[in-house]
Formats: C-alpha cells, sequence, structure tokens
C-alpha cells in the first residue's frame, strides 16, 4: 500500500512471474470451453475509523530493512508471525508469536456490537497503547509516518473510551473473472493499475471517506481503514493454487491452518501457495478456504487474487428429451396417468455436458427419488403419476466416496376431465386413494337432532377419483382446450315429504327436511351434463356426457325410543291423544296414523304413544295397515307383566313403528298411578343400507290419576 516499497516491474518480468506460480496448472479439474465468464462471492467487510481513535489503523508504521527498500519483491517487506498458525475456535485469526501493532487482531473480523469478550470490547475503556519513534524521514514523510520505530507501551491501557475498535459490518461480494480457460483460473483484479484504480470498496459507506494522511492525487479521499473476510469451500484437486499481491496484511487459511502469511502495513507485496505444497490436503476432499484482509494505511488499496480453487464445482439437471442439456426443466406439468421421460443431465467441474459413459458419468451413480422416495437408479426415469398434486422430483449424482450433487423440480399433475360426481357433506373433497370407488367418496345426507337445513356439496371426480371442480355452470370455458358444462347440476329428491334440494340447480345446494318424522328416507339424486374436451355445445346432444349420483336421504336413525304424553292420565279423566299431541292437524298423529288406528280407534282415544326408530326396517308379519312388527311389553315396579302386544308400522315411513297404551292391563282394566317399564322388540331384516339383527328398547312410563 505504501510508496517506500515499490519497484517498477517489466511486462515480461510479470508475466514470468505469474506463469511461475500458475502456468503448471494445466490440465487441472477444473477447464473446458463451457466456464462461466464471472463469478460473484459474497465477503464481509468490517469499516473502522480513519481519524486515529484506532491504534492499529492509519498510525505511523515501522522501519523496513534496507533489502526492503531497495527490492520491494523481498519479503522483508513482510512480517510473519503476526498471527497464529491456528484460527481459533470462531474460526478467527488470533494473536501470532511476533505481533506488530495488532493485539487487538481478536477484533478486526469481528463485529464491535457483538464480540463483548475480547480484550478492548465494547464498554471496556481499553485499548493497546504504542509509541511510534521517528526515524530518519526522508523527503516529504513528515517525520517517519512510514518508517518509525514502534514500541508497544502498555497492551491493556485505559484510553478514556471504548470505541477504539468500533466497526460497522457491511455486506459485498467480489466479482471474479475468468482468465485461463485451460486452467480454470479466475481473478479478482483491484490495484492502483487496474481499471478500477484501486481497492476501495466502501466509498461513501460506513464511516465514509474520512480523513486520512495523505490524500490521493486529484484530492479525491477514500474510505481507507477496513477488513474483509471471505471464506469458500472447495474439493481439493491437484495443481490447485492461489496467488496474492497487494496490500496490506493477507492471511489465508485452508480449514484453521495458516497457509499464506502477508502481514504488516506494506507496498504492494506479492505471495503464492499450491495445494501440493502440503501433504495434509489430499485431493478429493473438501476443505474450507478463508481469506483474511486488512487495508490499514492511506494511501494506496491493491488486491489481486489468482486461483483455480473457485472454479465451478460438478452439477447436475433434469432434462425432458435427453441427456444433452438442451431441454432443462425447473418445473412441469402433466396431466394424471401421463407417463413423462426424464433425463439426467451430469456437468463436469468445468461447467461441460458429460454424456454416459464419458469418464466416470455411470448411470448406476444417478438415483431418482418421487415425493422423497427412491423410485430407481439409471441415467432416466418415466415418471407416471395418477393423483394430481406437486410431487416433488430428485435426481441425484454420486460418486463412491464423494458428496452427492443433486437437482430438485416440481411436477405439477393436473386431474382429467370430470367422470363421476359425488354427492359430498362438507365443502373439503375427500382425498381419494388408489383402492377408492366412486361410490365411497359420497355421503348419505341424513338430519341430525334438530336439523332441519343442510348444506351439500356436488363435487365432479375424473378418472381417477382425483378432484376437478365443483359441479357449477362452466359452460363460458372454452371447449375446444377443455371440457364446458351445460348447466350446474340438478337435483332429483324421490321423496320431498323426506327432503328436498333448494335451489335444485345448484352446486351447493340446501337440503330441507320435509315433514316426515325420524326414521325416514328416500333417495336424493344430483346429474350432471358436460361437453368434453373437444365437443362443441353447437353441436347438441350429440358428443355431451351425463353422470349422475344417488344417496339417501332422511332422518338416519340410531334407535330411539319416544313416548308421549308422558306421564299420562288414562281413562275419562285424562286428555285424548290429539288434545295430548298438538290438536287437530297435528303432524306427528298424521304421520302414527295407522298405529293410532291399529292401537286404540283414533286420536280421539286416551293414552300414551309409545314411538319407535328403529334402525332400519323390521320384519313383520300380515299385510297393509293392519301388519305386524316386533312386540311390546310393558312391565309394572316388581317386573310383572302388565301388558302385550305388537308394533305397527306408520303410514308412509320405511323404519318408524309405535303402539299406543291406553293404560289398561290384560284383563282390560285401568292400571293404578306409578312407574311402568316400556320394552320393545324386534328384527331388523336388512335391505342392504342397514344391517340385519336383533333390535331391543326400553324407556319408562309415567302413569297418574
Amino acid at each position: 500500500m505504501k510508496t517506500e516499497c515499490v519497484k517498477t516491474m517489466s511486462a515480461a518480468a510479470v508475466a514470468a512471474m505469474v506463469f511461475g506460480v500458475l502456468g503448471w496448472a494445466g490440465g487441472a479439474a477444473a477447464q473446458g470451453n463451457d466456464l462461466p465468464e464471472t463469478m460473484d462471492f459474497p465477503v464481509t467487510f468490517y469499516d473502522f475509523r480513519s481519524n486515529r481513535s484506532n491504534p492499529e489503523f492509519e498510525q505511523p508504521h515501522g522501519k523496513v530493512s534496507t533489502a526492503c527498500k531497495a527490492n520491494a519483491g523481498e519479503t522483508n517487506c513482510i512480517r510473519t508471525g503476526m498471527v497464529a498458525d491456528k484460527l481459533d475456535g470462531d474460526n478467527k485469526p488470533q494473536l501470532g508469536p511476533e505481533p506488530y501493532r495488532n493485539y487487538g487482531v481478536a477484533h478486526w473480523f469481528r463485529d464491535w456490537n457483538t464480540y463483548l469478550t475480547g480484550p478492548y470490547s465494547k464498554g471496556k475503556n481499553t485499548a493497546p497503547v504504542y509509541d511510534a519513534i521517528k526515524g530518519d524521514a526522508p523527503p516529504n514523510n513528515d517525520g517517519g509516518e512510514w518508517d518509525s520505530e514502534v514500541k508497544l507501551v502498555e497492551r491493556v491501557g485505559n484510553v478514556g473510551h471504548d470505541t477504539s475498535f468500533k466497526n460497522i459490518v457491511i455486506q459485498g461480494n467480489l466479482r471474479f473473472r475468468l482468465t485461463s480457460r485451460a486452467t480454470g483460473t479466475y481473478e479478482f483484479d483491484r490495484r492502483k493499475n487496474s481499471t478500477e484504480g484501486g481497492f476501495f470498496p466502501l466509498d461513501g459507506q460506513g464511516f465514509g471517506n474520512e480523513w486520512v494522511y495523505a490524500e490521493p492525487s486529484g484530492g479525491k479521499k477514500h474510505n481507507f481503514a477496513f477488513t474483509m473476510e471471505w471464506s469458500y469451500v472447495f474439493e481439493a484437486k491437484e495443481r490447485m493454487s492461489f496467488k496474492f499481491s497487494g496490500d496490506d496484511d493477507v492471511w489465508v487459511f485452508i480449514n484453521e491452518n495458516l497457509v499464506l502469511d502477508v502481514g504488516g502495513i506494506h507496498s504492494e507485496q506479492t505471495k503464492s501457495f499450491s495445494i501440493s505444497d502440503f501433504d495434509w490436503i489430499k485431493p478429493g476432499n473438501k476443505y474450507t478456504l478463508r481469506v483474511f484482509y486488512a487495508e490499514r494505511h492511506s494511501s494506496e488499496s491493491n488486491i489481486l487474487i489468482q486461483t483455480n480453487i473457485v472454479a465451478p464445482p460438478s452439477d447436475i439437471a433434469i432434462d425432458s428429451k435427453g441427456n444433452d442439456g438442451k431441454n432443462l426443466v425447473n418445473s412441469t406439468e402433466s396431466s394424471a396417468g401421463d407417463s413423462i421421460h426424464l433425463w439426467s443431465v451430469i456437468y463436469n467441474e468445468a461447467g461441460k455436458v458429460m454424456m454416459p459413459g464419458d469418464g466416470d458419468y455411470d448411470c448406476n451413480h444417478v438415483s431418482w427419488y418421487v415425493g422423497g422416495v427412491l423410485k430407481g437408479t439409471g441415467c432416466d426415469m418415466w415418471f407416471n403419476e395418477t393423483q394430481a398434486r406437486t410431487v416433488d422430483i430428485k435426481v441425484v449424482y454420486q460418486k463412491p466416496g464423494k458428496d452427492p450433487i443433486s437437482k430438485p423440480i416440481s411436477m405439477k399433475v393436473k386431474a382429467l376431465p370430470p367422470k363421476y360426481i359425488n354427492i359430498q357433506r362438507t365443502p373439503t373433497p375427500k382425498t381419494a386413494t388408489a383402492k377408492s370407488t366412486p361410490k365411497e367418496l359420497s355421503d348419505d345426507i341424513y338430519f341430525g337432532p334438530g336439523d332441519s337445513i343442510v348444506k351439500v356439496y356436488a363435487i365432479l371426480r375424473d378418472e381417477y377419483n382425483n378432484f376437478v371442480a365443483f359441479a357449477i355452470d362452466t359452460s363460458n370455458v372454452d371447449w375446444q382446450h377443455n371440457w364446458s358444462s351445460a348447466g350446474a347440476a340438478f337435483w332429483v329428491s324421490v321423496d320431498t315429504a323426506v327432503a328436498k334440494a333448494s335451489p335444485d340447480r345448484s352446486a351447493t345446494p340446501n337440503i330441507i327436511k320435509g315433514y316426515m318424522g325420524a326414521g325416514t328416507s328416500g333417495d336424493l339424486a344430483v346429474s350432471y351434463t358436460f361437453y368434453p374436451p373437444g365437443c362443441n355445445p353447437s353441436n347438441g346432444a350429440s358428443c355431451k356426457v351425463t353422470i349422475t349420483d344417488t344417496v339417501r336421504v332422511g332422518s338416519k336413525s340410531t334407535g330411539q325410543l319416544a313416548v308421549g304424553p308422558n306421564p299420562f292420565t288414562p281413562g275419562p279423566g285424562g286428555p285424548s291423544l290429539q288434545e295430548a299431541l298438538g290438536g287437530p292437524g297435528s303432524k306427528i298423529l298424521d304421520f302414527y296414523k295407522d298405529v293410532i288406528e291399529n292401537s286404540v280407534g283414533g286420536p280421539g282415544g286416551k293414552g300414551v304413544l309409545i314411538a319407535v326408530d328403529a334402525d332400519g326396517p323390521l320384519k313383520g308379519s300380515g299385510s297393509g295397515k293392519g301388519a305386524r312388527y316386533g312386540k311390546v311389553t310393558i312391565y309394572d315396579a316388581v317386573g310383572n307383566v302388565v301388558k302385550s302386544d305388537n308394533l305397527y308400522a306408520s303410514n308412509g315411513a320405511r323404519s318408524s313403528y309405535g303402539f299406543v297404551w291406553d293404560g289398561k292391563n290384560a284383563k282390560g282394566r285401568y292400571v293404578g298411578p306409578g312407574t311402568y317399564l316400556v320394552r320393545v322388540s324386534g328384527e331388523l331384516k336388512g335391505d342392504g343400507k342397514s344391517d340385519a339383527g336383533a333390535f331391543k328398547f326400553q324407556r319408562m312410563i309415567g302413569v297418574k290419576k
């Protein structure tokens, strides 16, 4: 950085030096015609003050050797040992055996606001104290700014403020340019004779372009006093190398080991290394390159990095037509049941497409995963999915003993045009499985206790039972490319006294309960007419398709026994059934008309209605209104049988039965007041919608005078 160690070198000498460092790298793994022209790498900058409040930045610095003055290429200009040959536990440089104005190096590459344990941390008012003794001052050197003898006065001194190492952290990047395709070498050049005219990445940022000791020619100030940290993970290969030329301090580590030591405040200096210099670095293994750079004094800032360590790694992609990488896909669409052929595309470290059989591109090293599940190995794969969903597909290439490289894509599988229609009670379509049948995805529509209205949904599904859409009117859809409807779903209830749909043409109607009582059910049907792809609605009915679904609707019983009125007063003193159960025109009396007539001869009779809501139709004997179903037995409080008779069917109902007890015993006499047990029993006949088997219920009845 500083002008006292500058020496002019011829272009031939520079070329010879560069060739000496990198020219032997021919044949390195990273080479080819497809390397990117530029590569960007993220770095972290730490901007410090340039106003001399920091004892280690923008400060007078020590005498350099006579050899350094005479020859800028001599290593005497460089101070080694300022940092240890191992990084600390945070992978940061730590103080070495030969410090020189860097006792605070632990703070150079850390955020001042978060690193609170160092010796000169925020809130401690301490810093190293130095004394710079002026040496022999050459002309225009202002008494030894660059030629002073620096001594440590106090390692931890109280300086009255805690901001000596205050910094501002700034994220940035370095853009490297490809300079040799043969060796895969990239270069970052920001020297004073480069196009950019020096390395000033923080101009106008951080603490700004502060006071510096000597302004550059032209009077333009820059933001000096900063450090930079860069790390990069790489796979070691033979003939890899790294060269640095610039100022000031630069320390390069591989993993935690120091491999390049260019310490000190100096003019532009050059050093390099190759991977083969270190027997502990094994080709094929992964390592982390860590570069720590410091710009500590005006008026120059130079940096040159040349390396093939950063050449692009191997990569993999997915192609839709072959292994040549001409039809790469990141995501795509298919229809349920389609067979899609996918190929793997492998790139070597030079970015060149490899073909199966080239080098070590072995198809047995390629694995395919669908939805996270291994589907097979090979250079290509057939994808076939019948479930409409977005599927994650990943191809993985792993050479033995190497880390895998992989590429994921998303495949959106679309449903086909409708083939089935389902009636559901919920708006969320049921998830179909490979074993689902269309009927299993439909719901019978039964009213729960207290329900008078339920909403239902007509769901369209394709031939694989994928949800397609709700059965709405889609007549405005472009029929040439998709299907379209002849209107919304149409609903028909077989028995509107049980339930009916309102409106009858809708994808989501309300089903309204009819006056029929508990235990009744009927059929509810929905139909949907549509034009499949390519079917022009203007052709009328010649190509349209109608799909239907039928479910049961009504009040599905869970088996109940009701009595009313309860308690009741038999004989002349009590009210009639008509009076007790709603008066003339009562729907309850109308529903149980046949039961009442078979039991007591009409609603004017006295007694209690024993209403039975069965799980399904019961086996009976006889025919017509007098047919008998099951048995009714009434017991007194001590278990004696008081009365035994038959159940009768309610008129028009499918699984509702009853009996009216007039309060008399088997001998025709009225029983006394008290509590009686009524027990009903029968046999379910099973009709395909309910199970066969025994049917039994019981309940208490109160009798009063």
